[in-house]
């Protein structure tokens, strides 16, 4: 299921840190208005953000931009050890300011904020660098906490090797109507649904929604659905070993031949070789039998 989260303020700011210790990490698809910065250690899964699908081990960081539907998933340690999650959320209309109201030097970093569309995968050479901080944040506070975030986003900005998510730019404050009727696609897309429905959930008109979903997404509802049910087979192609078509009709694709078109267009392969790619990069996280 996928959900919208809504994020309050830490430390009198527009950001707010989330420390997590966990045996495992469930597929949880959802989506919301903040910037997430996640390093997540001593796991091994996958990470869903946006469109694109990667194996993630140990020691991985990601930034997930505004409104952009993200999960990660990673089953149990076999050596029983907990895994730990430092998931920072952070406004940017909120580092815009500080650099409005005396601090020009974070100038570069909101504009380097702004190009990202879909999210962010750091070098393993950074993320070995920043980690540390990183994964001692939540034991800092007040000033000496925001001032090493602001630290830790500076260092992130000179990775000159991170890997960009290519993709559209969401605008950071959609229309209501907007917000309204993809919070109710995201917890309903494993169901029949239509863009007429969609658009009396969000009072409006169906060329209303369609205009909606071109101008703010630059995508459309299709598109949408297509992307968040592909999320979903994917990841039980990674975990299970179900049949596929048991894995179309549990992601919502009761015609076999339709779940094997959209799956290749999203995908650039079909759903076998996309488990048999996966199984040959790491054989020992997939399979674990997990059913969804």
């Amino acid at each position: 299921m996928l959900i919208r989260e809504w994020i309050g303020n830490s430390q009198g700011h527009a950001w707010r840190l989330n420390h997590h210790i966990a045996e495992h990490i469930p597929f949880s698809f959802h989506f919301h208005p903040e910037y997430e910065l996640t390093l997540t250690l001593g796991a091994n899964g996958q990470r869903h953000i946006g469109s694109d699908v990667e194996q993630f081990s140990e020691c991985d960081l990601a930034l997930v931009a505004p409104n952009q539907p993200h999960s990660w998933q990673a089953p149990s340690r076999s050596d029983g050890q907990a895994i730990e999650l430092q998931v920072v959320l952070f406004r940017l209309d909120w580092l815009v300011s500080l650099a409005e109201h005396g601090m020009p030097e974070l100038r570069h970093l909101c504009q380097w904020l702004g190009q990202i569309r879909q999210g962010v995968i750091f070098s393993p050479s950074c993320t070995q660098y920043v980690a540390p901080r990183l994964a001692k944040l939540h034991e800092l506070h007040g000033l000496r906490r925001l001032t090493a975030l602001l630290d830790i986003l500076a260092e992130l900005e000179k990775d000159i090797a991170a890997r960009f998510i290519a993709g559209e730019v969401t605008q950071i404050d959609p229309d209501r109507r907007l917000i309204k009727a993809m919070t109710h696609l995201q917890t309903h897309y494993l169901q029949p649904i239509s863009l007429h429905e969609l658009a009396q959930i969000a009072n409006c008109s169906a060329t209303t929604l369609k205009r909606l979903f071109a101008q703010q997404m630059q995508s459309s509802f299709s598109q949408e659905l297509a992307r968040l049910r592909i999320a979903h087979a994917s990841n039980l192609l990674l975990t299970t070993d179900r049949g596929i078509d048991w894995i179309a009709s549990q992601s919502g694709y009761p015609c076999i031949s339709h779940f094997y078109q959209q799956f290749s267009e999203r995908q650039g392969q079909t759903p076998s070789a996309f488990r048999r790619q996966a199984k040959q990069r790491n054989p020992s996280q997939l399979s674990t039998g997990i059913s969804m």
